[in-house]
């Protein structure tokens, strides 16, 4: 069966259209990820943190990235204890529903931001990283706990 020239052109241009439609999507994927990286992860300033805290804020979940033992002599109070590690291998249990806000005792987040990446391909989305960390928070006198504090119910 012969085809019409007519139908042929016709065919070519649906083909080139759902070609240029595919690429064209491809490319807003790309860049709506890209828009995601240059936003991740998102930060939280120490006022504002300290502003949920007082107001007893059920919506977020304080892990501090510093090892164990620094963790028991200080941290914000309400924070748990989540060190940093290469590779997360255990089950991580968190509430999804929470937003996770990460902190450790680094001079530019760098432990935090590790651990969010590392959340987020656990399907963590919900997470924001302390502006200045462990040091900001110390450097504007806000309140912190040890383990032993709150062991007491101080």
């Amino acid at each position: 069966m012969k085809q019409s020239p007519g139908r042929a052109r016709w065919v070519l241009a649906i083909g080139l259209a759902v070609s240029l439609m595919w690429a064209a999507s491809g490319s807003a994927q790309v860049a709506v990820e890209a828009e995601q990286e240059d936003e991740f992860p998102q930060f939280i300033s120490a006022d504002e943190l300290r502003r949920l805290i007082k107001e007893g804020s059920d919506d977020v979940l304080i892990l501090d990235n510093a090892p164990t033992l620094a963790w028991e002599e200080a941290h914000i109070p309400g924070a748990v204890s989540y060190p940093w590690v290469h590779q997360i291998t255990e089950t991580v249990k968190f509430p999804r529903n929470k937003t996770l806000v990460l902190y450790c005792p680094c001079a530019h987040d760098e432990d935090s931001i590790d651990m969010a990446k590392k959340l987020v391909q656990l399907g963590y989305f919900k997470i924001k990283v302390l502006e200045g960390g462990w040091f900001k928070w110390e450097d504007l006198g806000y309140d912190v706990v040890s383990a032993a504090d709150e062991q007491k119910g101080k």
